[in-house]
């Protein structure tokens, strides 16, 4: 490593030299208030007159020098450097001076070089270069809107307003001083990423997807890298946005462990489930961008089908991004071969979200996540199948209660008490839409009349017979279901606190029959205010579909009806056995009794701890067998045995020992973590249990 004190110009500046971004750097993310204070420290340094500290550039010598031009590869000062060049642009383009625009143009911004990769001083990073490349060369006309244009334009009007001329804050910005920092690596692109990375854990952090890209993108030489980020990462930022790659990474993540990922613990979990699952980056690469065009057809909206975009646009609106690994599931399993079936679904989870937004049964996103989860679980593993039947029941029996299908008496109560008018509007639309066969209106173009309006007036006051009486009605129904109708903006404006008189005459031409059917009432008293209550609320549950009745035994094609009771080694994963009832382990001609199958770890845990009690002490204390989260043993994964009790959501004692093990796992977990225990002690050839239809 070499370092030299300099100043930013003198770094940039001299005979064809081109700096590049290489593609794990993140794209250009400084905002106005980076911005301003860099313009500010130059106007403080042009006006105290002395010199300025920038920071560190630290980069390394390319392998395409040549002796027209020296190529740098930029690994820290990336923003900084985009940022200067960025202001010289906005210095250049702020007066009418070719002295001062052949100085900066010629020394900072271009090369005078017949090579067309290096004309321009820096190369930015895929995302940005198009912008960036616009911006130097002044083509104003087609330039897209991302930070490389605003910051330009911010510039501009910072120069604009300040009092000192723009020759001047060019010649101050020789005071910014930095250190060169030659890092004389050559092609170890292990150990550059890894230096990248550690220089930037400071300053403004890296998001998941920063980290996510310098991960991916680690390969044998330059070329591959550049290869890996031109087929699959550009191609993904272009779908999605570079500012959504962090949830859609999330969400992939939980496509692949049906497990919570924190926004802080992305990069970590997502780097230890692929390297421990040793997948190479080319196939990960490859399965990212397949399922971006997914994620790119939820979060904009844009799906070809336009049937499945309508309800695309309903899922969005009911805010159901947790719900994004399942979709992205069934898009992957169903859009190809079978949309009709893929739309019934979508269209049951968007009545499931309906009716949970407006319930809001308590456990909040967590419980919701949750559900999602053992879902995609179950599906992933074979105990269910993906279709519109199995989807249904397993909804209308989760086992999560805060997680709950709300049945018809919680969703009426609900809506007939107090509604978010956000969710009522859509509840209403669907209403209209269930009765009459009508498309879904636009819910943009639609808002939400209150009939008894939001403001009493005198009026109102008068027509419920007293102050105290009007004040207790309003305060009880105002929010019902009853007192809300849907109507196009322009009539709420025209309706305002009329009298209802008033108001029923403007309502009876309204395009929505649920609400111009509200002619019929001569009065809006709270008499007439509760027959609409208990009407509209009665239609809501039959137009938004109800959960399955928890005692009707749904069976799937892939259910206990096809499952024979009996015998199963601890090594078949892949019978279903959803619904079936364990009744005891055999081992080594000894029956052992275990009723539950949360019990069946706890048992097997103990077999391998009397059969070696010291390998089974190196289990755990190495926590070769765990699960995939890290949210109690933090960096390390959770375990599923422990010493500590506090590391298990519901420690069980195994035996005698000194030693829990997990008691709160589905029962497809608890056979698989049961046979990876038998696999380590070489015992699982000789273990059954005996499953039986319940």
């Amino acid at each position: 490593m070499k370092a030299n004190e300099t100043n930013v110009l003198s770094l940039i500046g001299g005979l064809d030299k081109v700096f590049i971004i290489p593609p794990f750097q993140r794209n250009y993310e400084w905002g106005y208030e980076q911005c301003s204070e860099l313009f500010n420290d130059i106007i403080k340094a042009y006006t105290i007159k002395r010199n300025h500290y920038l920071g560190n550039i630290v980069y390394f010598v390319g392998e395409n020098n040549g002796a027209s031009y020296n190529e740098f590869i930029l690994i820290d000062g990336q923003q900084r450097v985009t940022s200067i060049l960025l202001l010289l642009c906005a210095l250049r383009d702020s007066e009418d001076n070719d002295s001062l625009f052949n100085s900066i143009n010629k020394r900072y911004l271009v090369n005078d070089t017949g090579d067309n990769r290096y004309r321009i001083r820096l190369k930015q990073t895929a995302y940005d270069s198009e912008c960036f490349t616009e911006i130097i060369d002044r083509n104003f006309r087609s330039m897209s809107s991302n930070n490389i244009s605003r910051n330009y334009f911010h510039f501009k009007k910072l120069i604009n307003s300040c009092t000192i001329s723009p020759k001047d804050i060019y010649e101050t910005i020789t005071k910014l001083e930095v250190v060169d920092v030659n890092l004389q690596i050559e092609n170890d692109l292990a150990a550059i990423q890894t230096i990248f990375e550690k220089i930037n854990s400071t300053g403004k952090q890296l998001t998941p997807a920063d980290l996510i890209r310098n991960y991916l993108l680690l390969a044998n030489n330059s070329f591959e890298q550049e290869q890996l980020y031109h087929k699959y990462w550009v191609k993904i930022e272009k779908r999605i946005k570079n500012e959504n790659i962090s949830r859609f990474a999330r969400d992939y993540l939980i496509l692949n462990i049906f497990e919570d990922v924190q926004e802080k613990n992305i990069y970590k979990m997502f780097k230890e489930y692929f390297e421990n699952a040793n997948i190479k980056h080319k196939v990960i690469l490859n399965d990212l961008y397949k399922y971006s065009e997914y994620y790119e057809w939820l979060k904009f909206e844009n799906c070809p089908f336009e049937k499945i975009n309508k309800v695309i646009k309903i899922l969005n609106y009911v805010k159901s991004d947790d719900v994004y690994p399942l979709y992205l599931y069934l898009f992957e399993k169903k859009f190809v071969d079978n949309k009709t079936e893929l739309l019934n679904i979508l269209n049951l989870i968007s009545d499931f979200m309906i009716r949970y937004r407006i319930v809001s049964p308590s456990g909040g996103g967590g419980a919701l996540r949750a559900v999602v989860h053992q879902l995609l679980e179950k599906l992933n593993s074979g105990i269910i199948l993906d279709d519109y039947d199995s989807i249904y029941y397993e909804l209308s029996n989760s086992n999560t209660p805060a997680g709950r299908f709300p049945n018809d008496t919680e969703f009426k109560n609900s809506l007939m008490d107090s509604v978010n008018t956000t969710y009522a509007k859509l509840v209403l639309v669907k209403i209209e839409e269930f009765e009459k066969n009508n498309e879904l209106v636009d819910l943009s173009k639609i808002t939400i009349e209150h009939i008894m309006p939001q403001t009493l007036t005198d009026w109102w006051v008068n027509n419920f017979g007293s102050k105290e009486l009007a004040e207790s009605i309003y305060e009880k129904y105002l929010n019902c279901i009853g007192n809300l109708a849907p109507i196009s903006k322009s009539y709420n404006s025209k309706n305002s606190n009329k009298s209802w008189q008033e108001k029923r005459e403007n309502l009876k031409d309204v395009q929505f029959v649920i609400t111009s059917e509200t002619y019929k009432f001569e009065q809006w008293d709270e008499k007439n205010i509760k027959k609409r209550n208990n009407n509209i609320s009665n239609r809501a549950c039959k137009a938004i579909t109800s959960p399955l009745d928890r005692t009707r035994k749904y069976q799937t094609k892939n259910s206990t009806n096809n499952f024979e009771s009996g015998l199963y080694p601890i090594s078949d994963l892949t019978t279903p056995m959803s619904g079936t009832k364990l009744e005891y382990l055999i081992f080594e001609d000894q029956n052992f009794q275990v009723t539950k199958w949360k019990n069946l770890l706890n048992l097997v845990c103990l077999i391998g701890y009397n059969y070696d009690n010291k390998q089974f002490e190196k289990l755990v204390i190495e926590n070769i067998i765990h699960k995939a989260t890290s949210k109690t043993n933090y960096p390390l994964k959770d375990p599923i045995i422990s010493k500590n009790k506090k590391l298990l959501i519901d420690a069980k004692k195994i035996g005698d020992s000194i030693f829990y093990s997990e008691g709160t796992i589905s029962s497809q977990r608890a056979r698989v973590y049961s046979k990876q225990i038998m696999d380590f002690f070489g015992l699982t050839d000789k273990i059954q249990i005996y499953v039986k239809e319940k």
